[in-house]
């Protein structure tokens, strides 16, 4: 009972420490994890692929978006418009969106590291 008490407390820690990065809109951070997964997707190994002079993101829709997370198409367009407005995301010019700059994998594990441990730190 006691390792979940202090599992728990590591969780709170964790999404309070993350959710300060989002104003406080756990949406706007669900969104942004969706991004930052598809971007580690792309970049875990799959077999031997050839090689590729270049790669480009691919992006994501706020529909797609909406329908991903169960959060209303408008209020997740109006939420992904605020993240292009902080640079954590980029809107492109097909009005597709993919992962911006301004918050990466990196400081988003370091956030998670009270929750995650020892198995943050033995992947890097």
């Amino acid at each position: 009972m006691r390792s979940y008490y202090r599992w728990g407390g590591h969780l709170s820690t964790a999404l309070v420490r993350i959710r300060s990065k989002f104003d406080g809109d756990l949406d706007q951070c669900l969104l942004y994890l969706i991004f930052l997964l598809a971007e580690l997707s792309e970049a875990m190994p799959r077999g031997p692929r050839p090689p590729q002079t270049f790669r480009r993101r691919r992006g994501l829709n706020a529909l797609s978006l909406a329908e991903i997370t169960q959060i209303p198409r408008e209020t997740a367009r109006r939420k992904l418009l605020a993240l292009v407005e902080r640079g954590y995301l980029v809107r492109e010019g097909d009005g597709l969106f993919t992962l911006g700059e301004a918050y990466d994998a990196s400081q988003f594990f370091d956030d998670l590291k009270p929750l995650l441990g020892e198995t943050v730190q033995a992947e890097k």
